[in-house]
Formats: C-alpha cells, sequence, structure tokens
C-alpha cells in the first residue's frame, strides 16, 4: 500500500495520482475557491469520501489526501469559466421591470384606492360626505392623529423588522412586533387621556371625542398591523385586503338603508366592516410569524451542515432603548414628513366659517373645500412614486454586483455608477411630476367645475400640484441619501420644512384659506431645494461613503 506520506507525489501509483485529480476538480466545482487543507477535508466529508475509499486508491485517510490535493489545486482554481461561476456566484439576481412596477404599484394602492373614491365622490380623501360637519370633524381628527402617531412607528419597526427577518433572527423579529403593540399601547393610551382631559377643559360632548378616540386607535392599530405586510411585501394580501375593504365600504353603506336606518349609524357600520376586512390578512401574517413553530419550518431531512443555523426561537436579547435611539432620524423624518404632507390641511379647518352646527361650537371644522384641491393633488405623487420605487428599490443590488466583478482599481467606477443614478432619478422625477401636474391642472379646467369642485378648490389644487412637484424632488433625494443612510439629514430638512407649513399657513389663512396652500409650496421648494444642495456638497465623495458604510 502507497500513502502520500511516506512517498513524494511522483512515487504515487498512476491510479492515485489520476484519483486526485479527480477528486481535486470535484473540490472546485463545490467551492471554486479553497485557502487552506482543513477546507479541503470539510468539503472531502460533505462530498461522502469515506476512509475506507480513500485507502483504496492510495492514501492513508482523508488529510493525507487533502495534503496531496492542495499542492495543486490552484491549477483548476478560477481559470476561464470557473473564474467567471466563482464571482457570478457572489452576484445577486436583479428584479425584473414587470416585477417592480406591480411591486411599486401594489405598495401605493390603498392611496391609490382613496383617490379613485375622491374623484367619484367629490369631496374628500377621507369619504367623510354627507355627514354633519361636528362628526366629520371629529372622526377625521382621529383619522389624521392615528396616522400622526403611527407614521413614525412605522419608519421604525418596519426598518427592524426588514433587518432582523432577513437575518431569519426569528427570535428577534417576534420579540419587536410584541415591543411595537407594547410602545403604541402606551403612546394611545396618553393619546386617549389627553383628548379626555381637552373635552373636559373645552366643554366639548363625550360623543365627539369618543368619535375620535375610536378613530385614532383603529387606524394607528390598522397601520401597525400592515407593517409585516409591507415590510414582506405581500402585494397580493395588500390588494386584496383594501379591494375587498373598499367594495364592503361602499356596498355596506348603500345597501343597508333599508336595515339602518341613520346616516351616521349606516356610515360608522360600514367602515367597522372595513377595518375587520383589513384585518384579516394582518392577523393571517402575524399568525405565521408569532404562533407557528419554528421547527414545521426546518427542513430536519437536510444535514446538519445545510441547515439555517440562526433559524431559532432562542435568540440573544436586544436593548430596545438602543434600536429606538438608532432609528430615531426615521422616526423623526416619517412624523415631519407627514406633517409636511397634511398639516395645511388641519390649519385650513380654523379659517372654516361653518365651525358653529347646533349649537355647538367646534375649535375647529372639517373644511371640504380645502381637501377636495389638496388631496387630489396628491395624483401628481402617484406616478413619480411608482418610478422612484422601480429606480430605486434595486440600487443596492446593482452595486454590490459591480462591486464583486471590478477590479480593486476600477472601483471608482460605483462612484459614476451613484452619480449617473442620482440624476436620472432626479430628471425623471421632475419630467413625471411636472408632465401629471400639467395634465391634472388642465383637466381641473375641463371636468372639474361639472363635478361641483368650486372656484376656490381649483386654485388650492393649482398650487398644491405645484407643491407636489418639488415635493416629487424632495422624496427622490430622501429615497438616495437613505440609500446612503443619511436619515439625520432628511430628518433636519424635514422638520424646518415642517415649521414653515406649520407657521405660514396660520400667518396666510387670515387672508383666505387658497392661501394656506402657499405655506406648503413654501414648505416643499424648501425641502427640494436644502435636499439637493446636501447632496450636490457630498456628490464627489458618493462612492466612499457607500463603500464606508456597506463594504
Amino acid at each position: 500500500m502507497f500513502t502520500s506520506e511516506d512517498n513524494t507525489a511522483e512515487e504515487l501509483p498512476r491510479e492515485a495520482r489520476l484519483f486526485g485529480q479527480k477528486t481535486a476538480r470535484s473540490i472546485i466545482e463545490v467551492q471554486p475557491n479553497v485557502n487552506n487543507v482543513a477546507d479541503i477535508v470539510v468539503l472531502l466529508e460533505v462530498l461522502g469520501y469515506a476512509k475506507s475509499l480513500v485507502m483504496k486508491n492510495g492514501f492513508r485517510d482523508l488529510y493525507a489526501l487533502a495534503n496531496y490535493i492542495y499542492s495543486f489545486l490552484d491549477v483548476y482554481e478560477n481559470k476561464g469559466e470557473n473564474k467567471e461561476k466563482f464571482l457570478k456566484s457572489f452576484t445577486m439576481p436583479i428584479p425584473g421591470l414587470t416585477r417592480r412596477v406591480v411591486e411599486a404599484v401594489g405598495m401605493i394602492f390603498p392611496w391609490l384606492g382613496s383617490l379613485v373614491l375622491l374623484s367619484l365622490t367629490g369631496v374628500s380623501l377621507w369619504m367623510a360626505w354627507g355627514l354633519p360637519i361636528q362628526i366629520t370633524t371629529a372622526f377625521v381628527i382621529g383619522v389624521f392623529l392615528g396616522l400622526f402617531i403611527s407614521e413614525g412607528l412605522l419608519q421604525i419597526f418596519s426598518r427592524l423588522f426588514g433587518f432582523y427577518h432577513e437575518q431569519t433572527n426569528i427570535g428577534e423579529v417576534k420579540r419587536l412586533l410584541k415591543r411595537s403593540y407594547c410602545l403604541l399601547s402606551a403612546i394611545l393610551c396618553a393619546t386617549v387621556l389627553g383628548l379626555y382631559a381637552y373635552a373636559y377643559f373645552e366643554r366639548l360632548p363625550n360623543g365627539l371625542i369618543e368619535i375620535t378616540i375610536v378613530s385614532t386607535v383603529t387606524i394607528a392599530i390598522h397601520r401597525a398591523s400592515f407593517m409585516i405586510i409591507y415590510a414582506l411585501k405581500k402585494l397580493g394580501h395588500l390588494i386584496l385586503s383594501y379591494s375587498g375593504a373598499f367594495a364592503s365600504l361602499l356596498l355596506v353603506y348603500f345597501f343597508s338603508a333599508s336595515l339602518i336606518e341613520g346616516n351616521i349609524e349606516r356610515y360608522f357600520t360600514s367602515l367597522a366592516v372595513a377595518f375587520v376586512i383589513l384585518s384579516g390578512f394582518a392577523a393571517y401574517n402575524h399568525y405565521r410569524i408569532i404562533v407557528t413553530s419554528l421547527s414545521t419550518e426546518t427542513d430536519v431531512a437536510k444535514p446538519h451542515f445545510f441547515r439555517p443555523i440562526s433559524r431559532t426561537d432562542k435568540t440573544i436579547r436586544s436593548r430596545f432603548i438602543v434600536q429606538l435611539w438608532e432609528t430615531l432620524p426615521s422616526f423623526l423624518f416619517g412624523t415631519f414628513y407627514f406633517v409636511m404632507m397634511f398639516a395645511d390641511r388641519i390649519i385650513s379647518w380654523s379659517f372654516n366659517p361653518l365651525i358653529t352646527a347646533n349649537g355647538v361650537i367646534l375649535p375647529l371644522g372639517f373644511n371640504s373645500i380645502y381637501h377636495s384641491g389638496a388631496d387630489l393633488a396628491l395624483v401628481v405623487l402617484l406616478p413619480t412614486s411608482v418610478i422612484q420605487y422601480v429606480m430605486m428599490s434595486p440600487i443596492f443590488m446593482r452595486v454590490n454586483n459591480l462591486a464583486v466583478t471590478l477590479k480593486v482599481s476600477d472601483m471608482k467606477k460605483i462612484n459614476q455608477f451613484l452619480q449617473s443614478t442620482y440624476k436620472r432619478l432626479l430628471t425623471i422625477s421632475l419630467v413625471t411630476s411636472v408632465g401629471t401636474m400639467t395634465i391634472l391642472n388642465f383637466l381641473s379646467f375641463q371636468i372639474l367645475p361639472l363635478n361641483g369642485f368650486s372656484h376656490e378648490s381649483i386654485q388650492i389644487l393649482h398650487l398644491a400640484s405645484i407643491g407636489n412637484v418639488f415635493m416629487s424632488i424632495f422624496s427622490a433625494n430622501s429615497l438616495f441619501l437613505m440609500m446612503l443612510d443619511k436619515r439625520k439629514s432628511i430628518a433636519i430638512i424635514a422638520m424646518v420644512s415642517a415649521f414653515i407649513v406649520i407657521a405660514g399657513g396660520i400667518m396666510l389663512g387670515r387672508s383666505g384659506i387658497e392661501n394656506i396652500t402657499l405655506a406648503y409650496l413654501a414648505s416643499s421648494i424648501t425641502a427640494a431645494i436644502l435636499s439637493i444642495l446636501y447632496i450636490l456638497k457630498i456628490f464627489k465623495h458618493i462612492g466612499s461613503m457607500w463603500h464606508a458604510r456597506f463594504v
């Protein structure tokens, strides 16, 4: 018996040398780049090489065969097609254009459906038509308050959820869901107490405050429950949920008149049915994550070295306060971005001449004239949002593939790629938003007066649509800066712009509600300009910033 320990490679029989060469080729096919003998031994075991087989072909054991192979393995490494296959194994597949468009439409489907209902009813994004002004005001205040409370939390937990879920850290994912609802519950409890205290000191009817509380709680819980669906991009669940909710809202309201006589009772009954339908898929996705046992998802038939080592409920507990501190910029950006978008509507309520109704003096009054124009102007953002998602969603994959295939001396091409991507993103966003604004304003002269839109609503629509062109620019810049993890910068810009729309709206509202839109226009212009200036400041170093953060 010849062994590699007692003889040189030249002294081995021809059959032993051929066996070693075939084994080396098998090793390279499994792992194109091997750096040490220990790795070869592990791969031999994985490939099923037993000691008896090795001894039969002239080697003492697996370590002797691994030592022999290691001496010439580099001959087979990274040659021609093998090198290309090796590099390609580290690249990430880019989703197709059709899939990205479908994902983008699915992500904005709730807003798209709301705007379709707006165009059908001609009243408001929130569908609060035909109700007394005090009921409408109480209800929509709750809607805005629920959105305001949940927007920042949605930014925090969707980011953390995606991070831990991608790591398959199931234990932390479950803890994160529990923490999100605990934090939301605490905020809602404080909000409810604050609303009751406000009603007591302002001597407002308890019935109105209870409507506000119910709408606040339901909106906040709904958005928190849909965080999983958005993070996992369950587009089918998203579209089916909202389609069913919109359909039930209309059907129950219009076809239950014989069963429910009161207009108010029928309206809130239809909302309750829609909420239940929306909660169905959210509950199902929560059940899959929290209740389903992890062991049922693990393929126990696989060898231990193929099983994912991190798929377990038993993981190190993270510090929640640290998570909140690290994601604070995301929270601030989400919250103040919402204020930028909708603060002008709340301000318009203060200057509504119909704030006194049925002997009840309200501090605010729902302003359907302002909402009709400002809400319809959001159409400008819809096609731009789709395009921005299509362009930016695969950006990490594209840069990763470039970093894998390029040589170290060519890494400047990543900087050029990021710069050209931003230029295309900004140009296409601007062209798309301006084109949509032009079409919308043209149609406003032809169609909207026939649908009952007032002159003030059309004027508000024109100004708000111009403001949304600049909001689309800020949105594009925000996506790009988020990619570079510059959330602090866009959070500060959003805070400054929110202050402008609040302060400007209060001052300009005294001279007419249509002038409040000028504050929104000034706020969006400020956000666009500041974000562009910041990007120009870091433009030359975008590639190195990306490397410093992610490589």
